[in-house]
């Protein structure tokens, strides 16, 4: 006995119908095989619909009563290692934008001339002496804090991205994941 078997194409093709295709073994028996013949359940769960011919096609008015499809699907694992690149590219670009930030800021301040009140303010509170820790309010002093902090919150917004991860996997294998739904308006 042979494990082959044939399709019969009787009259319509298994598209147009909603019965599965008969199939018959080589003893001549003809039984609704699973998993055989097209559109059949071994391509997925779901038959696609109807292929109509361009003249049978449906007008236009018709269509539009149809709405939008609505598909829900559930959100049920975040792959660690793609959180991880994706927060690594957005901490870069945050530190990117918190440097510009500083070093606009401090052009900023300069040029309003708070920079050289505070000093002055300094000198008449301290007796002529300016205060010590105007120092540290320089241009290249400003930029470098900027930097570091810059550093370390790459560092920290990546790590914490892919902890978060890992919590929601934790999360979403216990309680089922976040579902969502999904219009094509």
């Amino acid at each position: 006995m042979s494990d082959s078997r044939t399709v019969s194409t009787e009259g319509t093709s298994p598209e147009a119908t909603s019965k599965l295709p008969v199939v018959k073994d080589d003893a001549g028996s003809a039984e609704t095989g699973i998993g055989t013949g097209r559109g059949s359940a071994a391509k997925g769960s779901s038959r696609s619909p109807l292929k109509t011919s361009p003249a049978s096609a449906a007008s236009p008015a018709e269509a539009g009563k149809r709405g939008p499809r609505r598909v829900r699907l559930t959100l049920a694992r975040l792959d660690p290692f793609s959180v991880m690149k994706l927060s690594f590219l957005v901490a870069i670009a945050l530190g990117i934008a918190t440097v510009v930030a500083v070093v606009l800021l401090w052009n900023l301040v300069d040029a309003i001339g708070l920079w050289a009140q505070i000093d002055q303010l300094g000198r008449d509170l301290n007796g002529g002496d300016p205060l010590p820790f105007m120092e540290f309010f320089s241009f290249s002093k400003m930029t470098s804090y900027g930097t570091i902090v810059a550093v370390v919150n790459v560092v920290i917004i990546t790590a914490l991205g892919t902890l978060l991860a890992f919590l929601y996997n934790l999360v979403a294998a216990l309680l089922g994941g976040l579902k969502m739904t999904f219009t094509d308006e």
